[in-house]
């Protein structure tokens, strides 16, 4: 069956929060259910107990330019060597040559990497009781080599947290919930706080923003009549992909990448290609 296409809107909503324009910054996708999550957490939280990970406060690792404080821990799930303490292979804007190479250990994991295309990275992301990442800003936005742009899109599961535990994006304070699939636009200035007592931890990886990606994570009912990409998940639709916010704040000082794409590349953003 041919799908019709999403609409480019998606891509223009996702580059304008990139520029801090009115724009996407987060959607609810998809809910997973009770028993898939159940299954999913057991199998996350004995790979944290068991596996070798990178710690996030040493200066060389990839993702320390964010200001790190507290227990910062990453697991990286899908690469090339299966090695989960290299990070190496996370953010190269590539999908070719990776896997998740642990399946006989953690096949739920492995099932959920499986079935989503074209993904760049897969990670276990864990913060202490008290942790964080301050405010920061990346992008989402990359060029695509030919006069254009393209999009990587980041996604986070919920595996352990609690109500203190919360997001800021552009000054949005909000919270994910466990049991639900979120976008969160990495393009936006945004930060991670961990107040709680309790460990925070969340699967979060990267896609590239294809067609076919664009239909499986972001479609409707119209766009992708088929089933959701991993049994147990049901697909969120119209005020169910709104993310509350609870609380508002100025956008603080924080760390910056420069931006990837110029303005001009930037204003003909499109579907992705496979690289």
């Amino acid at each position: 069956m041919t799908m019709p296409a999403i609409d480019d809107a998606l891509l223009e909503g996702i580059r304008d929060a990139d520029a801090h324009r009115a724009g996407i910054r987060c959607l609810r996708l998809f809910r997973v259910d009770r028993g898939v999550a159940r299954a999913l957490r057991a199998e996350v939280l004995a790979l944290c107990e068991c596996e070798a990970h990178s710690d996030v406060q040493e200066q060389e690792h990839v993702t320390h330019w964010t200001r790190p404080y507290g227990a910062v821990s990453q697991w990286s799930l899908w690469n090339r060597h299966g090695d989960f303490a290299d990070f190496r292979d996370d953010h190269d804007l590539s999908c070719l040559g990776k896997a998740f190479h642990h399946a006989a250990r953690y096949p739920v994991l492995a099932e959920l990497a499986s079935a989503l295309p074209h993904l760049i990275n897969l990670r276990i992301n864990a913060l202490g009781p008290g942790a964080g990442l301050r405010p920061h800003e990346e992008h989402s936005v990359y060029p695509d080599g030919n006069g254009g742009a393209c999009v990587r899109a980041r996604f986070h599961l919920p595996i352990a947290t609690s109500r203190g535990a919360r997001m800021m994006l552009d000054g949005d304070v909000v919270r994910f919930a466990p049991r639900a699939v979120y976008y969160f636009n990495q393009g936006c200035v945004h930060a991670a706080d961990n107040p709680s007592d309790d460990r925070r931890v969340h699967l979060v990886w990267d896609q590239l923003l294809t067609a076919e990606v664009g239909r499986v994570m972001f479609g409707d009912d119209a766009t992708a009549p088929s089933a959701a990409p991993v049994p147990g998940w049901t697909r969120c639709l119209g005020g169910e992909r709104q993310v509350r916010r609870y609380a508002r704040m100025p956008v603080p000082a924080h760390a910056c990448q420069p931006p990837l794409a110029t303005p001009r590349e930037a204003n003909r953003v499109r579907w992705a290609a496979v690289r």
